[in-house]
């Protein structure tokens, strides 16, 4: 097979870290190993306030990364510090208000400032050679209008890859009718594209109704199994019996309805309680030790501050539960948290906190684990209660399915987005 050349416009790329770079790291690495030559445009570092320098190991050393400035509005403020950001934790009043000012100003989002440098980096690379295939990610949603603007220009074949629904009108509510019409134009010419990529069922259906005729595939979320290689014999230590919840906790995705529930748990088996630790590893808005306090759980719960990946995954492995939480909102239903998919990587059983919806679903299809209401913290100290006592009686991992799932396999889903690529260039 001759070697393909694909020039890749990513915003979330090491040393970023946060679960949106995991996605199109994978579809780097694995391309690379398909007989394609990457060019990755990204910005310079601190374009995001979340990094981890031990992804950048996974880069394979044959693809060019091209780092470009930038003038995002989330860059300025991390450079003055405006988000009053400590270690991992920033403040939720002021990061909420300033998000909120954002939206208003800057469309289709704050990273709006990094278009031009990276249309400028991509044109300057397209005039010396010869791309087969442009590939955008998003989010942030201004990565596809980058892309738009060279695709313009070069006419090269173009997938528009959605790892979430275009977030200021499904997952924010946009600040007038005008900044509506606007993002929903947005959206429209983006879905354009020789081909969009999505995640989920839910977002598939959701544009072929805005958007009938419009050429989409659906490749989901999923893990990377090599980094589980080293891993496999991992096991929960016998005491204490520990819950990890592992990935970021946002305005929306709060801790508090687990903390309810857990607090109804350990009032109704204290001697329960001094057997259980919770932690909540990485990023997170201030608000989440207030409720700690608030529901007197000092002595179960504890924060920690981002860690390099490989050291979360391994805490993932020797955990006996991994926790999900997911927003309690209708305009978050219809998606599914990458994080779960890395659970289902790491082979432990999941504490899932969320509404009805497709996350639900996969669990459930999976018998993965346990499901709680988000709105009930009875049904979450019942859950919790009986995932401790199958631990007690050595029943834990017996009671669900926690085999490898292929379909969610990285390098699996790379080789269908390659297949999907090679059938691009087959009609043009």
């Amino acid at each position: 097979m001759s070697e393909r050349k694909i020039l890749m416009i990513i915003n979330f790329f090491p040393p970023t870290g946060g679960g949106g770079v995991y996605r199109p790291l994978a579809f780097v690495k694995y391309l690379s190993r398909l007989a394609w030559k990457v060019t990755v445009v990204t910005p310079q570092s601190g374009e995001f306030w979340i990094s981890d320098h031990s992804l950048l190991s996974q880069v394979p050393p044959e693809v060019r990364v091209v780092k470009t400035p930038s003038l995002s509005g989330l860059r300025i403020l991390n450079t003055l510090t405006l988000g009053r950001r400590t270690g991992s934790k920033r403040s939720s009043g002021a990061f909420g208000a300033l998000r909120n000012l954002g939206e208003f100003f800057l469309l289709p989002d704050s990273y709006i400032g990094w278009i031009p440098f990276a249309v400028e980096a991509a044109r300057k690379l397209c005039h010396l050679e010869r791309f087969d295939v442009l590939y955008s990610t998003s989010p942030p949603d201004s990565s596809h209008l980058a892309a738009l603007k060279i695709r313009g220009t070069f006419a090269i074949p173009w997938v528009a890859d959605f790892r979430d629904p275009w977030i200021n009108l499904y997952l924010r509510k946009p600040a007038t009718p005008l900044h509506q019409m606007m993002q929903r134009r947005m959206e429209r010419r983006v879905a354009g594209a020789d081909c969009v990529l999505v995640t989920t069922r839910w977002h598939e259906e959701k544009l072929r109704e805005s958007y009938p005729g419009i050429r989409i595939e659906r490749i989901p979320n999923g893990y990377d199994e090599e980094d589980f290689h080293d891993l496999t014999d991992s096991r929960p230590p016998a005491h204490p019996f520990t819950i990890l919840h592992s990935g970021m906790l946002t305005l929306g995705r709060s801790s508090r309805p687990f903390l309810e529930g857990l607090s109804r748990f350990c009032n109704r088996s204290p001697e329960f309680a001094r057997e259980l630790r919770v932690t909540f590893l990485g990023a997170r808005e201030s608000e989440n030790e207030a409720w700690v306090q608030r529901f007197g759980l000092e002595g179960q719960v504890v924060f920690e501050d981002n860690i390099p990946h490989h050291e979360c995954v391994r805490r993932e492995c020797n955990s006996h539960i991994l926790l999900l939480i997911k927003h309690d909102d209708e305009r978050y239903r219809g998606l599914v948290p990458g994080k779960l998919f890395e659970y289902i990587g790491a082979r432990r059983p999941v504490l899932a906190v969320v509404p009805e919806g497709e996350a639900m679903d996969t669990i459930v299809s999976l018998n993965r684990g346990e499901i709680a209401d988000v709105q009930s913290p009875e049904e979450i100290a019942d859950k919790l209660s009986k995932m401790f006592r199958l631990s007690q009686e050595g029943r834990l991992d017996d009671s669900y399915v926690l085999d490898d799932v292929p379909t969610y396999s990285r390098r699996m889903q790379t080789a269908r987005l390659n297949e999907i690529l090679e059938r691009i260039l087959e009609e043009r």
